[in-house]
């Protein structure tokens, strides 16, 4: 069957219903571009049929859009222009095989994401707010002032690992791996938060039911945590609920690029559906915001290294480096100064708190 037909078939009745089906315009007048430079080249194959379309193919599209300047992102959204409609058509039973149409190399390749001190802000409150996440809460103010790994955080014992100043995310008994666990001295921001705690740091806490209260029983009841990324993507939409205009979460999308939908709330007697939101940001982006908070402060890479478990030390010199006075004091005073910075929105971060 003809290339042509199959996509003009796949616009006017796939495409046309979509939301956003103006996406795919730029991108299918790119094909046609390249389709014209190998008509005067005498490379079109004749007929251009859908199976036609083989690797070499594709290859060449990837080369005349990199010549143009286009970047792999926008490659890989130009070479979906052409395997959308042949798999849409496969769907359809309008064709009985499909070619494969591989990605561009590198589509994945962007600046990873970083929070200002005023999105951390937001991401505190959000998560003080509501008492089943403040061990988010607590594991934001951790990872934050301290550059730790985290698995090494959300493992933390107080009773072993935290001592004289000190944090010592390597537990004892655990042989250090490639992804070593630092020693971090604990800056006075955090210090007031870790002075009375005791056994496993990050603990789920909700309260109880009325019964249970009724009864004399507790208020709340806690649990140690093994993970925070579900718990983290609820305040990252939390926060998107507070400030939307600050990106912690979008709409999500179906594999056709159509926006996805939640029903009306009938206990909250919502009438109209709401957006499905997606979180944007993991834990692993507070890591990526310290770090480059560090570096811009000017602080030494070896300190920024070391407290992130980059450390290139070796030998038994190594195992005392913690105890000199002077060990990562430019990485503390940078640490004090991002919390200084989050004070100009926030005092949540702060003990005592309201």
């Amino acid at each position: 069957m003809l290339l042509q037909e199959v996509v003009a078939q796949w616009l006017e009745r796939h495409v046309s219903e979509l939301s956003d089906g103006r996406r795919y315009a730029d991108s299918v007048l790119n094909w046609e571009r390249f389709w014209d430079q190998l008509r005067r080249q005498n490379q079109l194959p004749d007929p251009l049929v859908v199976s036609a379309i083989n690797g070499r193919i594709v290859d060449a599209f990837i080369g005349f859009r990199r010549a143009e300047g286009a970047t792999p992102p926008t490659i890989s959204r130009d070479l979906a222009a052409l395997r959308c409609p042949i798999n849409w058509a496969l769907k359809e039973e309008i064709i009985t095989s499909a070619p494969r149409v591989k990605d561009v190399k590198g589509k994945d390749a962007r600046k990873e994401l970083e929070w200002s001190p005023e999105q951390v802000a937001v991401i505190l409150e959000a998560a003080w707010a509501n008492e089943a996440r403040r061990h988010v809460h607590l594991f934001t103010l951790i990872h934050c002032s301290t550059h730790g790994r985290t698995e090494a955080i959300v493992e933390l014992d107080a009773d072993t690992q935290i001592r004289d100043g000190l944090i010592y995310f390597n537990r004892p008994g655990r042989v250090q791996t490639r992804k070593r666990r630092s020693i971090v001295p604990i800056c006075p921001t955090l210090a007031p938060w870790l002075k009375d705690v005791r056994g496993k740091v990050i603990r789920y806490r909700v309260p109880t039911s009325d019964k249970t209260r009724a009864a004399g029983g507790p208020q709340f009841y806690e649990r140690p945590t093994n993970e925070v990324r579900n718990a983290f993507r609820g305040v990252l939409l939390d926060a998107h609920a507070r400030r939307p205009d600050l990106g912690f979460a979008k709409q999500a999308m179906d594999e056709a690029g159509r926006k996805l939908w939640l029903p009306p709330r009938e206990k909250l007697r919502d009438q109209e559906r709401r957006p499905k939101l997606q979180a944007i940001g993991s834990p692993n982006t507070l890591r990526h915001t310290i770090h480059t908070w560090h570096q811009r402060q000017g602080v030494p890479q070896a300190q920024i290294d070391a407290a992130a478990g980059h450390s290139s030390e070796q030998g038994s010199g190594a195992n005392y480096t913690h105890m000199r006075p002077e060990y990562l004091r430019e990485f503390i005073a940078s640490t004090e100064a991002f919390w200084r910075a989050v004070d100009e929105h926030t005092s949540v971060h702060r003990r005592p708190i309201p």
